[in-house]
């Protein structure tokens, strides 16, 4: 009895730490938002109810599509899907509710990473801080990106797995998956580099890395609601700080590159695009190799020690 009630406590303090951490995390995101909001606030071009729902393209000749993920419906629609997602994954996972507490402190901590990581690029980019919808449409279309690639690999994985051996397949799966996901990325930096307000690398480290993150967002409360198991606090920082840096570095690379392009040679072609890509996805997959070697490296002393 005496044990099972030392438990009960232990549970218990637990329980609190991770509500506590959980509310400290949501202050201070809402306190980092508030802080962007009052330096971006602009009086000059505020969002009537018409333009809330229909986009201006006014002087953005080749830029209508940068000019629609900047824009506030585009933000909806993608918050929308994105929520339905992780709804599906939750409904589908039957004894996640039993952890609410530890769910409710990953989410917490996964979303406050996606946000403050960007925040953090864009407070210190002072006078040459691009308007903050920046920041706020690449998050929204790395969060797509993640879904489409999500699917696309998916797909790719069973293709592969039934035209080689399932061990092959994996290696193929693993090898292009690199790939497909900066194409996915780099598709939404192409695209806001094409507005006029995307000048140079500055502004492609801003938003690849604010793809990134995004990307990472969805990535990470995928991996915690279907494969990390509770209480994992280790994976969790892990996936949350680690994995939000990587992958918002591996785009923003990326988009520094195409940002001295743009700035270089005021227009883009196919061979100047597929660049940055192509050094983005090199980063991605030698990331990767680092990260599988490390885990065969400390496996083997783990072994050797036992």
């Amino acid at each position: 009895f005496r044990r099972d009630m030392l438990i009960k406590i232990n549970c218990d303090i637990a329980v609190m730490d991770y509500l506590d951490m959980t509310i400290y995390l949501s202050i201070g995101g809402a306190t980092l938002i508030i802080a962007a909001l009052y330096l971006a606030f602009d009086t000059k071009r505020p969002y009537t109810l018409k333009s809330l729902f229909i986009p201006r393209f006014e002087g953005e000749k080749g830029g209508e599509i940068a000019v629609m993920l900047l824009h506030p419906l585009f933000w909806i629609v993608s918050f929308g899907i994105v929520t339905l997602f992780v709804v599906s994954l939750i409904m589908g996972a039957g004894d996640l509710l039993l952890a609410y507490e530890w769910i409710a402190f990953a989410f917490a901590l996964i979303i406050f990473m996606a946000i403050f990581d960007p925040l953090i690029i864009w407070f210190l980019e002072g006078k040459y801080r691009e308007p903050l919808r920046f920041v706020t449409g690449s998050l929204m279309f790395g969060m797509i990106a993640a879904l489409a690639s999500f699917l696309v690999n998916t797909l790719s994985s069973v293709w592969f797995n039934e035209v080689f051996s399932q061990q092959l397949g994996l290696i193929v799966t693993l090898s292009i998956a690199p790939f497909i996901e900066e194409i996915m990325k780099m598709i939404g930096v192409v695209a806001l580099a094409m507005h006029r307000g995307f000048k140079g690398p500055l502004d492609g480290i801003l938003v690849g890395f604010s793809i990134g993150a995004g990307f990472a967002l969805v990535e990470n409360l995928f991996y915690i609601i279907t494969k990390i198991p509770g209480d994992s606090i280790d994976l969790l920082v892990f996936r949350a700080v680690y994995n939000t840096i990587a992958h918002g570095s591996f785009t923003a690379i990326g988009g520094a590159i195409l940002g001295k392009i743009k700035m270089d040679f005021r227009r883009f072609s196919l061979l100047l695009v597929a660049i940055p890509v192509f050094t983005a996805s090199l980063v991605h997959i030698a990331f990767n190799i680092l990260a599988i070697v490390d885990i065969i490296a400390v496996s083997s002393l783990v072994m050797n020690y036992y």
